[in-house]
């Protein structure tokens, strides 16, 4: 045979921004081996993709999916919407380095920052690991369906050298800093991409589990840039730093670590919303000012259509708030009920209710529906109304008629908040335009109870370029696959050229789309727990490194992916050059 797989008949967007062409890609060994006209040759596989868009697999920066790999190789929902390498460790979350006697300790702090339930975590993980590059280790041997890249994730790092109550309330000593500099150089010996960090202070809804703000949140920049400087030492990796959310807006801190590291630092997050449409602006005109001066500092976008469902028993979706964290802080269904029916509490809530405080978590109570009432009746019609419209018909403030109907269900009663991009797709595509923007920011294996992201490049293909001809397919498909690949410094991934690796999407353009009604629930987390799922249509063929993983949506059981390096031009493992 000439070649493993033939993908025929095509029309490829190669990623590159060159135009839409009809052609055959040849695979060999996990890469393109050849584009153009392969009648005349024959291949073990082949993928008939006549009438079909052929075009490089998403990838995605923005994830949390470390503990989901190690029970589920596809990194489910991103790899059934064609994301084919997906990036963990972010915002300074992760599990390792770790002691043993801290293991609890770091499940707890994910579940309320990331909201991945430590009963899961406890069913799932190994804890093979102390070290970052044991931690590694259990990565790549790990089965995965997806490639997968990690940030040393610095929370653990920081409380690994200094104890979790001294990384809270002090700076390092100069032999910490040492030592953390040293075990940073370790991680990217063994194949870390960077580091990742969030830096939000106080307004944060990425608290601890006993409601005080995670080390890196209040670290000191000096600190952070002495961190990063172990970058400029290499002149390897990147940086992910969560400095601005919503109104909170740090320039300050990226802007020292990149000229610290001499590296690409990728900013959470430039989410434009209609509730503020000019509040992204700022941010935009910040990041020219930092390429004016020589600086490779990048937005992370979050311009798809994103809701979120949740109910006030698993809540903690407005944890920046005190008096909403006090409430998801409790331990029980009965006590959030008994806190809820409490007349003082009540109108603490109320006589603090901001709803521009609450923009970046659910939004103003006034805009949220009702998506379900549990298991009781709706005799009033409630579903589908909003509790703005609620309160005003039954002629009380809308935090009493929030929590009148928690309480009436037993707190199952589900909330559907607003999407913050509204239904101002020009919106989306005038930030995504912008040429230091990225796109992605799933958060991924993350919020799973009430949120689920990663259908982005669904929703884009099929909201911003189909629907609404607001950015072309060679654009978008560059935007989703070889930017992030160039700032990741995977150099041989996000595009389809000759001795790239074959990750690869086939696709109906015609009927790619997502389901947009209320999220379905799949018991298929560990121990049967259940997560929020949106369906997603179109894909036919989904490859990584050359192999289908996915055909008409469904996985297949083929776990072809690698844990990538950076420092290896995004190859699997150095040995693996050394082989080919």
């Amino acid at each position: 045979m000439d070649y493993d797989t033939i993908i025929r008949n095509g029309t490829i967007i190669d990623g590159t921004r060159f135009p839409r062409f009809v052609g055959d890609i040849g695979i060999r060994k996990g890469r393109v081996a050849r584009i153009g006209n392969l009648k005349t040759a024959r291949a073990a596989h082949e993928i008939d993709a006549y009438g079909l868009i052929v075009a490089p697999g998403h990838i995605d920066l923005h994830t949390h999916y470390d503990a989901q790999i190690f029970w589920d190789p596809y990194c489910s929902n991103s790899g059934e919407n064609g994301v084919t390498t997906v990036v963990t460790g972010n915002c300074g979350f992760g599990f390792a380095p770790c002691r043993p006697e801290d293991r609890d300790r770091y499940m707890l702090m994910m579940e309320n920052t990331e909201q991945v339930p430590v009963k899961q975590l406890k069913l799932a993980l190994p804890w093979t690991w102390e070290s970052f590059p044991e931690w590694l280790d259990a990565l790549r041997a790990v089965p995965k369906g997806i490639n997968l890249m990690m940030f040393l994730p610095i929370n653990p790092l920081m409380i690994y050298v200094m104890g979790v109550d001294a990384a809270k309330s002090r700076r390092p000593t100069a032999d910490e800093l040492a030592t953390m500099k040293r075990l940073i150089h370790e991680a990217m010996d063994a194949g870390a991409c960077g580091i990742g960090l969030s830096h939000l202070g106080h307004s944060n809804s990425h608290t601890d589990y006993d409601g005080t703000p995670m080390p890196t949140d209040t670290m000191h920049m000096d600190d952070a840039c002495a961190l990063a400087s172990v970058l400029a030492e290499r002149d390897a990796g990147f940086i992910q730093v969560l400095p601005q959310l919503g109104f909170v807006k740090d320039f300050n801190l990226p802007e020292h670590l990149a000229r610290a590291s001499g590296r690409p630092v990728v900013v959470n997050v430039v989410a434009p919303t209609t509730l503020a449409p000019e509040m992204h602006l700022e941010q935009l005109a910040w990041l020219e000012r930092m390429r004016a001066e020589g600086l490779q500092v990048f937005g992370q976008g979050f311009f798809h259509r994103a809701w979120s469902e949740f109910n006030l028993i698993e809540l903690n979706i407005n944890d920046h708030v005190p008096i909403w964290r006090e409430l998801s802080a409790l331990p029980s269904i009965e006590a959030k009920l008994e806190r809820i029916s409490d007349p003082v509490f009540r109108k603490q809530v109320i006589d603090t209710y901001d709803p521009i405080e609450l923009a970046v978590g659910s939004g103003p109570l006034e805009m949220i529906a009702v998506s379900s009432l549990g298991d009781e009746p709706d005799p009033d019609a409630l579903i589908g109304r909003t509790l703005g419209e609620i309160a005003a018909e039954q002629d009380k403030h809308v935090v009493d008629a929030m929590f009148d109907i928690a309480f009436a269900t037993g707190g199952l009663a589900d909330f559907r908040t607003p999407a913050p991009s509204g239904d101002d797709p020009a919106l989306m595509a005038g930030a995504l335009h912008h040429p230091l923007v990225l796109t992605g920011t799933s958060d991924g294996g993350a919020h799973s109870k009430f949120y689920i992201g990663g259908h982005w490049p669904t929703e884009l293909i099929g909201w911003l370029e189909r629907d609404n001809r607001l950015v072309s397919l060679e654009e978008l498909h560059a935007r989703m696959s070889h930017d992030p690949a160039r700032v990741a410094g995977l150099l041989d991934r996000g595009a389809l050229l000759p001795g790239m690796a074959a990750d690869i999407i086939v696709y109906d353009h015609a009927s790619l789309r997502v389901n947009d009604g209320p999220y379905e629930l799949k018991h298929d987390l560990p121990g049967g727990d259940w997560r929020r799922y949106r369906r997603s249509f179109g894909y036919r063929h989904i490859l990584v490194n050359g192999v289908v993983t996915h055909i008409d949506g469904e996985a297949n059981g083929s776990t072809p992916g690698n844990f990538l390096t950076p420092d290896a031009g995004g190859r699997a493992d150095p040995e693996s050059i050394a082989a080919e």
